[in-house]
C-alpha cells in the first residue's frame, strides 16, 4: 500500500515535496499524522534497530480493531 502523496500547495521550496498519510492511535485517540520521507526512513531504521520493540501480528491487529 503506497500512501505517499504529493504536496501540490508547497508554500516554499523548504517544505517536502511528498508526505506519507499515517494513523496513530495515541492516548485512545486516532489521529492522521503526515510524515516526510526523512520520518519514514528514521522510523524504519529504529524499528530494524530495536526488533523487540515493534508489536507482533496478533498485537498489531488488535491494535487496528481497538480490541
Amino acid at each position: 500500500m503506497d500512501s505517499r502523496k504529493v504536496n501540490e500547495d508547497r508554500k516554499s521550496k523548504r517544505e517536502a515535496k511528498h508526505y506519507w498519510n499515517s494513523r496513530v492511535r495515541y492516548e485512545g485517540q486516532v489521529y492522521h499524522i503526515l510524515l516526510t520521507d526523512v520520518e519514514v526512513r528514521r522510523g524504519i531504521e529504529r524499528a530494524n534497530k530495536n526488533p523487540e520493540d515493534v508489536p507482533g501480528f496478533w498485537k498489531r491487529l488488535r491494535l487496528v480493531f481497538g480490541i
